[in-house]
């Protein structure tokens, strides 16, 4: 019976597929079928994910998108991670046309990497009035990084139509969502593949990896797990890095990272072989049909450091799902200042050293975008009269149309800075452009000032004359406007001269914007992290979120960062303190009073050097809601050296704290010497003493602190012209003596 049932259930397939093909034969020829999911046997669960489309425009900035008839193409990325496979897409699009524009003639084209996904005519209810249109994509169209663009192609007129007329324009709403149904994969267990699929580059979302340990880890546990959150910060740059810590316990079906020794193991990894020295392996994480954990192992913490910093060398070759490290040799450490990110003083740098992809000093349209490259400075950047600020900047362009001109234009941060009409006869040109300077400390410019300021964004274009003639049915002019492209010379250079390295400290936008001082050295050898044995997850992963932080910040490993659970150890005495504990007073009120007292309790608490807890937290609570605290002052170990406590009440506030060191862009507008931080509000304070570090000159120094005085100003002129009068004076009266 049963396979009489299965040849029954057979026959009926058939036919049913057979009236499948007969219907598909009777369909009209020009119907496209949409495009087939993705099948694969190796996900694990299906989720759909909405993104803002404006929010994939290339940089990120957009707030609308405007295409036109000599702007006509507007182009959004997206990424889609290692582990993850994408079995539907389409985008979905609101957008308004201009009422003038003429249905049918007129269309959107839609691509994906290039390839043509769908045509759609503008039919009479899309003109003069907010439209939609969802469109499916081929997911099989889809890799890694992935371009969509929208071209729009619009007509006003029959005959006679100018390209350049301010009404053919078409508005994407920012409603418009692309939509990705995505699964899960389990990739092989490849240490070629890292740093995927624990850091994720290809999106522009923070990469959150987890950090698993048996307990709560000592000093040297804690640095190799420091290292590698200034591994992962580095890669992840921009998109930012989240840490959460977690003892003896699985952090939920997602790639993580564990350390394991042979003492010392979480309870899912309790069968865990003994190794022999340090190992790093990957391995599928227990209870996931696609996570994976990331293993860092050895025989006791010692090799854990060891292991972490073999990973994070560039010159391995790692094959397999276990790297075996022999001896590693100790790197040099960095010179001051030398951070991959930063413009060095004194040396010519080509712009292909500050390119952050292929193509990104080409720009090409009807229209051209400017090209945009970001320049970082050091943030303790000191300007004289006598500095130099000098680009040199060779370009190619496609030549201007007989009887028109073309003009070349750079802005530094949105604002011109230099122009220069295109010679006619060739498409190149270079220009040597004095950057607009400052006298002070570069911190003390303004936001949107015309100088240069910490982080910048030089952009470069080139503007054409159009000459667009119109005409009349009886005697019309066609117009064929030509597409152009302009590159920027990688071999471009930028030199800065005259600056020196000078700061009033403490200050907290230093270090919120560019991790100042501890960035001065950017693999950290000269910063101490200070964290008690006995620290809490929560304030683990604040150590981790702020040494992540400050590897983006400066592109390098920190693999030279020293972690100490007390401030009598002596790598602490003669480093910059990055400390992390609880609020170690108790605060009735956010204001600078209690501000000032949370300064010196922490002062006194370094001072004192205690082993074992270095923030013991009040007893008692007085504020109701979750209070962090960022706080800055000069070691009391040494002069001239810096700290800065994160701290927190408890795991609420420490949320909130994370939550935003995890962001690169949040708090760089924040000041002072105290930053108190609770649930949406920041409020910084500045108490107590100022110093100063740095390499300016003497006479420079002398000057700066005179300009600040007026009063004494006048008198050190005073004094000048007395001592150089009478030094005249008497210079004379010997020289008359000798004549007579």
């Amino acid at each position: 019976m049963e396979i009489d049932a299965l040849g029954r259930s057979c026959l009926l397939a058939l036919a049913l597929s057979g009236l499948g093909i007969s219907a598909a034969a009777a369909a009209p020829a020009q119907t496209q079928e949409p495009p087939q999911p993705v099948w694969r046997t190796d996900v694990a669960g299906s989720r759909i994910e909405k993104a803002p489309l404006i929010g994939l425009v290339p940089g990120g900035q957009a707030r609308s998108v405007r295409l036109t008839g000599l702007s006509r193409t507007q182009f959004f990325d997206f990424g889609v991670r290692a582990d993850e496979v994408v079995s539907r897409a389409s985008l979905d699009l609101a957008f308004t046309v201009s009422a003038s524009v003429l249905p049918q003639v007129s269309q959107l084209n839609f691509f994906v990497n290039g390839v043509l996904q769908q045509s759609v005519n503008l039919t009479k209810e899309m003109i003069g009035a907010p439209a939609k249109l969802s469109v499916p994509l081929n997911p099989k169209a889809l890799n890694s990084r992935n371009q969509i663009s929208i071209e729009f192609i619009g007509h006003i007129k029959s005959v006679c139509e100018n390209p350049a007329d301010e009404s053919l324009w078409l508005d994407i709403s920012n409603e418009s969502t692309l939509v990705l149904e995505k699964s899960r994969i389990r990739l092989a267990n490849d240490m070629t593949k890292l740093p995927a699929p624990f850091v994720d580059m290809n999106t522009m979302q923070a990469t959150k990896l987890p950090f698993v340990f048996p307990e709560a880890p000592n000093a040297m546990a804690k640095e190799a797990a420091a290292i590698l959150a200034s591994w992962t910060g580095r890669m992840t740059n921009w998109r930012g890095a989240d840490f959460p810590v977690f003892f003896n316990a699985l952090p939920g079906p997602q790639h993580f990272v564990v350390f394991v020794t042979n003492d010392k193991k979480p309870r899912f990894l309790a069968d865990f072989p003994k190794v022999e020295g340090p190992q790093v392996s990957v391995a599928d994480a227990p209870g996931s049909l696609s996570a994976k954990m990331l293993v860092i192992a050895g025989r006791d913490e010692a090799d854990l450091l060891t292991a972490a910093k073999a990973l994070v060398r560039e010159d391995n070759v790692m094959i397999g799902d276990v790297f075996r490290p022999g001896a590693v040799p100790e790197t040099p450490a960095r010179e001051a200042y030398d951070a991959p990110n930063w413009i060095p003083v004194g040396k010519t740098v080509p712009f292909s050293k500050l390119m952050e992809y292929p193509g990104q000093l080409t720009s090409r349209g009807y229209s051209m975008p400017p090209v945009q490259l970001p320049v970082r400075l050091p943030p303790d950047l000191y300007m004289t009269g006598n500095a130099n600020l000098i680009l040199n900047v060779r370009y190619r362009s496609t030549k201007p149309m007989t009887g028109e001109t073309a003009q070349f234009r750079a802005f530094l941060n949105g604002s011109l800075i230099d122009s220069d009409p295109m010679a006619a006869k060739d498409g190149r040109g270079e220009r040597v452009i004095a950057l607009p300077g400052f006298y002070g400390a570069i911190t003390d410019n303004p936001a949107g000032s015309l100088a240069l300021m910490t982080q910048n964004v030089l952009s470069f274009g080139v503007d054409y004359e159009r000459i667009a003639e119109g005409g009349s049915p009886e005697n019309c002019k066609s117009i064929m406007i030509l597409p152009h492209q302009m590159e920027v010379e990688p071999t471009s250079t930028i030199r800065l001269e005259g600056l020196w390295h000078q700061a009033r400290m403490p200050n907290l936008k230093l270090f919120f914007q560019s991790g100042y001082p501890f960035t001065r050295y950017a693999d950290l050898s000269q910063t101490a992290v200070l964290i008690s044995d006995g620290a809490s997850a929560d304030e683990v992963a604040t150590m981790l979120n702020a040494v992540g932080r400050l590897a983006a910040v400066t592109g390098a490993v920190a693999d030279k960062v020293r972690v100490v659970s007390s401030a009598s150890d002596p790598a602490a005495a003669d480093r910059d303190i990055l400390a992390i504990g609880r609020v170690v007073t108790r605060m009735s009120d956010i204001n600078a009073e209690n501000a000032a007292d949370l300064q010196a309790h922490v002062e006194e608490a370094i001072r004192a050097r205690n082993p074992g807890d270095a923030f013991p937290a009040p007893e008692v609570k007085v504020l109701a809601e979750p209070v962090a605290a960022v706080v800055g002052l000069e070691s009391p170990l040494k002069s001239g050296r810096s700290v800065v406590a994160l701290l927190s009440e408890g795991p609420a506030s420490s949320l909130e704290l994370n939550a935003r060191l995890v962001k690169p862009g949040d708090l760089n507008n924040v000041g002072g010497t105290v930053a108190v931080v609770s649930p949406g509000n920041v409020a910084e304070f500045s108490v107590g003493d100022r110093y100063v570090v740095g390499d300016l000159p003497w006479y420079h120094r002398v000057w700066m602190r005179l300009s600040r005085h007026p009063g004494w100003l006048v008198v050190c002129a005073l004094v000048s012209a007395l001592v150089i009068g009478f030094a005249a004076f008497v210079f004379m009266r010997r020289w008359v003596g000798r004549r007579a």
